[in-house]
């Protein structure tokens, strides 16, 4: 029984063709470094803008509100005790010099400068979660007037616990002691006058 055979091709000796597979252009194989350490050097100039940022509007906020404190409430009781004006300059001055320091860090830090700092997470989900946070704080601050200190607390405790998903039992316990905390620091020792709420008078 005959069979139809084909004749082998035989390579000429002057043909020296490499395989396709050795012939791929190497820079062609790793496309993916570049594009990430662009990605995240934009990250690190994007987290040092927002800090920098951040720092002077929290200083400016606060050096606002410092004003206010000062002017429209009194920082001494007829008594010579603390006023109702005694914590909020307590606390807006912490806010100014927070602000400055976290302006200064990123602006002048040798790690921010270097990009050795921690980088912002830029993913939607987390931006999410942030801007939760700073909602459940505008929030809790039109309830202090009339829910009063210890409940607008308590609540924006709460709050926080959800947007973090908080499952430790004593982590919880700390925290919702916290405001009561607070109100008897300052409310009861240091007599200092605490919204306490237009719901309840």
């Amino acid at each position: 029984m005959d069979q139809d055979v084909q004749p082998k091709a035989k390579a000429s000796p002057g043909d020296n063709r490499k395989p396709v597979a050795d012939v791929t252009p190497p820079d062609v194989v790793d496309v993916g470094g570049p594009v990430d350490d662009a990605d995240h050097a934009r990250d690190q100039r994007t987290t040092r803008v927002v800090h920098i940022v951040l720092g002077l509007v929290i200083a400016c906020v606060g050096a606002w509100l410092l004003y206010r404190s000062i002017t429209e409430l009194a920082f001494r009781g007829p008594n010579g005790e603390p006023g109702p004006g005694y914590l909020p300059v307590l606390l807006t001055s912490c806010l100014i010099v927070l602000g400055l320091l976290l302006t200064g860090a990123w602006a002048f830090g040798g790690k921010a400068r270097r990009g050795e700092a921690p980088t912002l997470s830029l993913h939607p989900r987390q931006m999410g979660r942030a801007l939760l946070v700073w909602g459940a704080l505008v929030v809790c601050g039109f309830l202090i007037e009339p829910l009063g200190f210890l409940l607008a607390g308590e609540v924006f405790v709460l709050l926080i616990m959800a947007i973090e998903r908080i499952r430790s039992i004593p982590l919880i316990v700390t925290l919702l002691l916290v405001p009561p905390a607070m109100y008897v620091l300052f409310d009861t020792l240091l007599e200092v006058q605490l919204p306490g709420g237009t719901l309840w008078y």
